[in-house]
């Protein structure tokens, strides 16, 4: 009797241990949040050195994110950042895969906001008000204060320029059809968010059927598929086909600044986009280191090492002009709720490989 009441008392302080600990890292967040500029990067630093340094998981290419550790390392250089890149799509089913095993241990994550959304309903991030969070506009912010975006994806059609003029890129949603595209353009094989928004945009303004009709129609052009953005514009650069579905705007950029035979068109006036936010988990261990790197990725100096990769950064002041001229169509949150089904209905009507 005295064994078993001993073992629960035991079990009693593990659990009792573990939810103070999340409790813990929730307020010492929260508090350091609210402190004043220069008070709160004196404490962060001095926190961060008593710490372990920083787990990072994100969907930003290991270029991009290397680029940010050596900028961020340049001020701290005793903070070791331990980044694990993935796909978005992979990247969030590992992040439930490890919660639901008490796995997850990742301090910072940085995921387009449908993923972000996903997290959220899970209670797998805890709110930060970053030193310079007033700089940024409402729309680029969780409005509850989970997550804060740091650039936006857009996706547009790519195309080479030695095989397809400027005249002859696609310039409408219905351009895609064309019978001499069949076989010749490349899709990514999980571009979900494109998707969602692209079907919400046609269904908007062309009615359920038609728009459901388009990607019918669409998904018969023989799409050549391929995982990554990034391998698609290499691909595409390279002449392995003319065009691309929906490529980012910063990868077409990026190439075209290496002189690779690359450009990017609008369809319909029309730029589906997503925002790419950082995010504190509720599950690390490094508050502090945390907070710090936070606060990093929304200064000027982390937008602009942002920009420079081609990216287009949420900071106002640190601009990328791409998008001015283009009616732009963002990500309709509603859908996180419908998020299964509409992969199921992307996968159903595509048939990706």
């Amino acid at each position: 009797m005295n064994r078993w009441l001993l073992s629960l008392g035991i079990i009693w302080l593990l659990v009792s241990s573990a939810v103070a600990n999340g409790q813990s890292r929730e307020s010492t967040i929260a508090a350091l949040g609210k402190l004043p500029a220069a008070e709160r990067q004196a404490r962060l630093a001095e926190g961060a050195k008593k710490e372990n340094g920083l787990v990072w998981y994100s969907s930003t290419t290991a270029e991009d994110a290397l680029a940010l550790s050596k900028k961020f390392n340049e001020q701290y250089p005793a903070i070791k950042i331990n980044h694990f890149r993935s796909s978005s799509e992979k990247l969030l089913e590992r992040i439930l895969a490890e919660s639901r095993a008490n796995a997850f241990k990742a301090d910072i994550v940085t995921l387009p906001e449908l993923e972000l959304s996903l997290m959220i309903k899970r209670k797998l991030l805890v709110r930060y008000e970053a030193v310079e969070s007033s700089v940024y506009p409402a729309e680029t912010k969780d409005p509850r204060g989970f997550w804060t975006g740091l650039y936006t994806s857009a996706w547009v059609p790519g195309y080479n320029t030695k095989q397809v003029t400027k005249e002859q890129a696609p310039r409408s949603y219905k351009d895609l059809l064309n019978p001499k595209w069949k076989g010749n353009m490349a899709m990514d094989n999980e571009p979900f968010n494109w998707y969602v928004i692209s079907l919400n945009y046609l269904e908007k303004r062309d009615g359920k059927e038609a728009a459901a009709s388009y990607m019918k129609q669409l998904a018969a052009q023989q799409l050549q598929w391929r995982k990554g953005h990034s391998l698609i514009g290499q691909l595409m650069s390279a002449g392995e086909f003319p065009l691309a579905a929906e490529l980012q705007v910063h990868t077409v950029e990026r190439a075209k600044a290496t002189g690779a035979p690359i450009d990017w068109s609008v369809l319909d006036g029309v730029i589906p986009i997503s925002k790419v936010g950082a995010a504190i988990t509720s599950t690390g261990t490094s508050a502090y280191t945390s907070a710090l790197f936070f606060d990093f990725l929304l200064s000027r100096g982390g937008m602009e090492t942002i920009r420079a990769s081609r990216r287009i950064p949420t900071r106002p002041d640190v601009t990328a002009p791409y998008l001015k001229p283009y009616k732009l169509l963002p990500f309709e949150p509603q859908a996180i709720d419908d998020f299964d089904k509409y992969v199921t209905l992307f996968r159903d009507t595509f048939k990706p490989q």
